[in-house]
């Protein structure tokens, strides 16, 4: 899937106050410590140092959208006054949650909003088993690989985040992605949850709602089947994003024909990671305020948004590896969170939910009949084989069989004891 999960994602700043992700930390009061003491933003991640090109961007689209983060948080706070019940968001009419989650969701109240919008609390109250049992059973019912492969990952995982550099952290996360894998046996453990699951704890700060806020938005996304054998979603969701490229984004569609691009080795991390490991830290909490809300549609949207906003770049590349060697930088290049939020709907249109299934409804079918015909395939091959293995076996017996065995065909026996046939054959090397 081409998820380099060892490098580190730069992580960039975004400091309204109370806008729309976490402000950056304060710079110490010492400005001679500025460059040698590693800062961090609201969620623990790493500010990218003065000099940084990402990190610069960052800060300086951070001063701008200030303002605009201020008003947006006292219409946010005074819509907050005026439910019904407390941390109710889910009731308020769809229209106007969605119109609000698109505008960004403030620091302090997402994991709040979050929590609501997922129906966590009642999905909690569901389960006939508590987080502390899932994880006690994961313990001896997941299978070892499974566990190897959890392990293997954790220090791969934001390591530019302060919690996930030390063990209580990964142990947290390691607990997360067991519990899960115990909840979910189809999926177990998948790459790309892990950097999901320590997005969710770097926003929710507790170990029980992270996992509950992962199983509801698997279930709520539907995308299970991005993580079980196979990928049979993902890579169906790759061929309906390259229908809907040639829809809206056509230009770009023909360059990566052209260049024999597959959007496989391009978006698929988009997909697996729900943008987690490819956007800014701050720009991915912006799409996850409305994806929470919306759906899977998100995911498209956004892919198509950067698509839009990079297409000046993509025009410009004339070879397979041109695309390739900038692919990665074009997601995480995206710190000016509200225009690619801004090209992702607005400049969308028209791309309603039934239509969004049909193509991806579509496209499944053709991947699911794939895979039967080359399952068959494979199992014809496998008779074949095993036809023809027995049929040199039949052989072998038949000219075992039409050897001579009369005393003067015969050759003279030895001196001593009674040679059989296997006696006078060749010897074979050891485990033949």
């Amino acid at each position: 899937l081409g998820i380099d999960t060892s490098e580190a994602r730069r992580v960039s700043a975004f400091g309204a106050r109370a806008g729309m992700v976490s402000p950056p930390s304060l710079p110490p009061s010492d400005p001679k410590d500025e460059d040698c003491e590693e800062q961090f933003d609201d969620h623990g991640f790493a500010l990218p140092p003065k000099g940084d090109s990402v990190g610069d961007s960052s800060r300086e689209y951070a001063r701008w959208f200030e303002p605009k983060a201020l008003r947006r948080l006292g219409r946010f706070e005074l819509r907050r006054k005026r439910l019904a019940d407390p941390g109710e968001w889910s009731t308020i009419p769809k229209n106007a949650l969605k119109a609000m989650l698109r505008k960004g969701v403030p620091t302090e109240h997402r994991k709040e909003v979050w929590w609501s919008v997922l129906d966590c609390e009642a999905r909690r109250k569901r389960e006939p088993r508590s987080y502390a049992e899932h994880l006690q059973q994961a313990q001896q019912v997941v299978a070892v690989k499974t566990a190897e492969e959890i392990e293997r990952d954790l220090q791969r995982t934001f390591p530019n985040h302060r919690n996930f550099r030390v063990a209580s952290g990964q142990a947290e996360l390691r607990n997360v992605l067991s519990a899960f894998a115990h909840h979910s046996p189809r999926v177990q453990y998948c790459q790309g949850l892990n950097f999901i699951a320590a997005l969710l704890l770097a926003v929710l700060k507790e170990e029980e709602m992270a996992f509950w806020a992962l199983v509801c938005a698997v279930e709520t996304l539907g995308v299970e089947r991005y993580y079980t054998e196979g990928m049979t979603l993902l890579r169906a969701d790759m061929r309906a994003l390259g229908i809907l490229l040639e829809r809206k984004c056509p230009k770009v569609a023909r360059i990566f024909t052209a260049t024999g691009v597959d959007l496989m080795s391009v978006s698929s991390e988009w997909f697996i990671t729900w943008f987690a490991k490819s956007l800014p830290v701050s720009t991915t909490l912006r799409v996850w305020d409305t994806l929470f809300f919306e759906g899977f549609k998100v995911l498209f949207r956004v892919a198509i948004g950067v698509f839009k906003l990079v297409e000046p770049e993509i025009l410009r590349c004339r070879s397979f590896e041109d695309v390739m060697e900038q692919a990665k930088a074009w997601p995480r290049h995206m710190v000016k969170h509200n225009e690619l939020l801004k090209a992702s709907f607005k400049g969308v249109p028209g791309l309603r939910r039934m239509d969004l299934l049909k193509v991806r409804d579509d496209a499944l079918c053709r991947v699911e009949r794939e895979d039967a015909e080359q399952q068959k395939r494979h199992l014809e091959c496998r008779e074949r084989l095993a036809r023809e293995r027995a049929a040199r076996q039949a052989a072998a017996a038949a000219d075992v069989k039409q050897q001579p065995t009369d005393a003067s065909a015969a050759p003279a026996a030895p001196p001593m004891g009674g040679a059989t046939l296997a006696s006078a054959a060749p010897s074979q090397p050891d485990g033949y």
